[in-house]
């Protein structure tokens, strides 16, 4: 029986009835696959000629980039040869992106100093003004006057700063007499060459022609005239500027058109210190006035925006004439910041925000300023909030130096509602910025101990709902984002927070936090959580929260049964080098971590041979003679190892020990003495540390005994219960108060003890006692 079997297959030869086209395929002759092949054997001279005579588009392009080279090279021979081709094919192509290459190529040899100016003027100049003033014939076939525009500014720049370029400038009059001339054109080049030219040339010279720009008929030559014009002002004298420039200034404040009216205000900014004589005082104030308040009235986005980004400058200019116009900045203030379907100016509102709060000097914000600025941190634009970090460091240094306790409790209201944001941008920009808000917002030096870090008091206002707040924005940055490089800012601000807070919030909140992430999968936060937890430790003004914090380190890294948290133990330990005193680590951390020396995990041993070679550096004879003898025979013992890494490890470590100096210095003038006077000042602070905790618990307990006494004086109940026998002291038994501190004090040590000698047992005791042994016959062959 037979059946139909449908098929989609095709056959090869219907592959033309599929719906995409036939990519063609030109086959390239023998004659023109040899014209388009240059020959290998050339001379660089002559491939860059064979480059440039090419009919190829990819060639010539390639010829005219390697002509700088070639004229540097060989001088003679590209003044001679490649220029003049160069030049030629400049003038003949039509392509702009062999236009953009030429000029680039132009510019690099002058500022190679390939081409002097003049062989530029004898060579290039009459080229380039071609192409910048065509006359009428060609003027609307191909255009490239913009390239060559820009490329003739970067030719001035280019050349030294003695140049005068007088032959240039008399050129482009000329040029300008025999043929129409586009007038944008000159006034960019004509302000470009007034850096170049004498006062005397362009106060004779240059400004007549921008004086006839002024009266254009067309409003963008006008604008880009009043433009020029600051620009022109640099290159007269200061007594001229007000007699030359402010009177074409009147004129253009007064144009019809918007677009100049806005140019001519931001001219007047740049040039109000100019500007800035007596007689001349209120007619540019007057004109700063009708011009902004002509840009209001025009509800045009471009012109408020232009007020919103200058409001530096009118406030400045304001400042220096001496004016008090304190109601009208508010007021336009204010008028700006409601433009809501103005992204642009309301977002430079934010930014200049502290500068009108500076010009008006209030005593404390008022109420419709004090609106705006929690507005804008709560604002639904994101580039706004993402702008108020850097706002608020601003106006907190300009308020807390003033002790405007008000005024500065504002602002902190106005960082935490920031803090509520939940956006990625947000975000990422109070990480950027939290370091320097939190020491703008800390104590002062004499609040505390180490500038403000010791206090049992909070230097913020709710300092409870500050850190609920701060939490859960570190929660969002770590759970929603990826952005590690913002959190790790984040944890590294972590560590001024002492200078924030109280001891106790950072002992509850913050110090489990950070240890929480020290325990996450990306290495780089473990590192900096690491960095933060032991700095955060040393400003805990209480020892036994200190030695519970490292010895819970201890357990949880170095007796850990992943090598990878035995690593981090030594960072913790590179750590506690950085942050801590000499003494401190010896007597709390030296015969833990030689123990890691026995660690069965190869990397681990690895790591720990520079940890070995920085402890080295802190020890001294005669004290810590014995620890430096145990730290040399377990780098003797590595150095026996067969395995390559760790052999070369040990025996570089065995060259950098014996260079390290173990004795004190005698000579104030040692290299050890900025060191040695480092350590001093740590030691001394961990000492007021210990200070500071014991004068509290004895205020503490003076407390509790003056409660007590007090209590006793102001009870007037009578008891029922019989007074007890009064006893001698010298037949008093110690109380059951003292016996269980006693107790308790026995059993710490006891504790203490058996975790001291239980830190270095580790599994695999073959390798251990392999280890033992190799030092025990490094020690008796020392004694031999």
């Amino acid at each position: 029986m037979t059946r139909n079997i449908t098929t989609n297959h095709r056959r090869r030869d219907d592959l033309n009835d599929y719906w995409f086209e036939k990519i063609a395929v030109e086959s390239k002759t023998a004659e023109e696959i040899r014209a388009h092949t240059v020959p290998e054997n050339l001379t660089p001279v002559a491939k860059t000629l064979a480059l440039l005579d090419s009919q190829s588009d990819i060639q010539r392009l390639a010829g005219i980039r390697s002509v700088p080279s070639i004229v540097i090279s060989y001088p003679v021979e590209g003044s001679q040869q490649i220029l003049p081709k160069f030049k030629a094919i400049i003038e003949q192509t039509v392509d702009s992106e062999e236009h953009v290459v030429g000029a680039e190529a132009i510019v690099l040899m002058i500022q190679q100093q390939a081409l002097s100016y003049s062989d530029f003027m004898s060579c290039f100049s009459q080229m380039i003004c071609g192409f910048l003033f065509p006359t009428t014939t060609n003027r609307f076939s191909t255009d490239f006057g913009g390239i060559w525009c820009q490329a003739l500014c970067n030719t001035i720049d280019a050349f030294p700063s003695s140049t005068l370029f007088t032959s240039l400038l008399d050129l482009i009059f000329n040029r300008i007499l025999h043929g129409s001339y586009v007038r944008d054109r000159l006034a960019i080049i004509l302000a470009k060459l007034s850096y170049r030219l004498p006062s005397q040339a362009v106060e004779n010279r240059l400004l007549p022609v921008f004086k006839n720009f002024i009266n254009d008929t067309n409003a963008d030559i006008r604008a880009l005239a009043c433009e020029k014009l600051p620009i022109l002002a640099q290159s007269l004298e200061s007594d001229k500027v007000s007699t030359l420039i402010l009177p074409l200034l009147v004129i253009l404040s007064k144009d019809e058109n918007l677009t100049v009216r806005q140019t001519c205000l931001e001219s007047l900014l740049i040039l109000h210190n100019e500007l800035n004589e007596p007689k001349w005082n209120e007619q540019v104030r007057e004109m700063i006035t009708s011009l902004v308040k002509f840009g209001l009235s025009s509800r045009t986005s471009t012109f408020l925006t232009s007020i919103a980004v200058h409001l530096p400058e009118i406030c400045h200019a304001f400042t220096i004439f001496n004016v008090n116009e304190a109601s009208f900045i508010q007021e336009m203030f204010l008028r700006l910041t409601q433009e809501k379907n103005i992204p642009a100016c309301r977002l430079a509102c934010a930014k200049h925000f502290t500068s009108v709060v500076d010009y008006l000097d209030h005593e404390q914000f008022t109420r419709e300023l004090e609106d705006t600025f929690l507005r804008f941190c709560k604002d639904n634009d994101v580039n706004i909030c993402s702008t108020m970090p850097s706002t608020i460091i601003t106006l907190a240094k300009l308020y807390c130096n003033k002790n405007e306790k008000n005024d500065v409790s504002i602002i902190w209201n106005g960082f935490l509602m920031l803090l509520e944001n939940t956006n990625h941008d947000v975000m990422f920009a109070i990480a950027r910025h939290l370091l320097d808000i939190f020491k703008i917002f800390s104590r002062d030096k004499s609040e505390g101990f180490i500038n403000g870090t010791i206090c049992s008091t909070s230097a913020v206002p709710d300092p409870e709902i500050f850190v609920n707040s701060l939490l859960e924005y570190e929660r969002r940055i770590f759970e929603m984002t990826l952005s590690w490089r913002s959190y790790i800012l984040c944890l590294q601000a972590f560590v001024h927070l002492p200078c924030l807070l109280s001891s106790e919030l950072i002992q509850t909140k913050i110090l489990p936090r950070i240890f929480s992430r020290i325990f996450t999968r990306q290495v780089c936060v473990r590192e900096v959580a690491v960095d933060s937890y032991v700095q955060s430790l040393r400003k805990i003004p209480r020892r036994s929260v200190r030695k519970n914090a490292f010895q819970k380190l201890k357990t949880d890294l170095l007796l850990n049964k992943s090598y990878q948290w035995r690593l981090m133990y030594i960072k913790v330990c590179r750590q506690i080098l950085v942050h801590y005193s000499k003494r401190f680590f010896k007597e709390n951390f030296l015969e833990t971590v030689l123990s890691i020396g026995f660690d069965p995990v190869l990397n681990v041993r690895i790591q720990f041979i520079p940890l070995l070679i920085e402890i080295k550096s802190i020890l001294r004879l005669p004290a810590d003679r014995q620890s430096i003898s145990r730290i040399e025979t377990m780098m003797e013992c590595f150095l026996a190892s067969k395995t390559i890494t760790l052999h070369d490890l040990a025996n570089n470590g065995l060259l950098q020990l014996d260079q390290i100096r173990s004795y004190k210095p005698i000579s104030v003038f040692s290299a050890h003495s900025s060191d040695d006077e480092n350590d001093q000042n740590k030691e001394n602070e961990e000492e007021l540390l210990d200070e500071l905790d014991s004068s509290s618990r004895r205020s503490s307990n003076k407390s509790n005994e003056q409660y007590a006494i007090t209590k006793r004086l102001t009870d007037t109940t009578i008891s029922n219960k019989p007074n007890p026998p009064v006893k001698s002291p010298r037949l008093s038994k110690p109380s059951s108060d003292e016996q269980h501190r006693r107790l308790s004090v026995t059993k710490q040590r006891r504790r203490q003890s058996l975790v001291d000698s239980t830190a270095s047992r580790i599994p695999h005791q073959t390798t251990i006692k392999k280890n033992i042994k190799c030092m025990k016959t490094i020690l008796k062959q020392k004694d031999e």
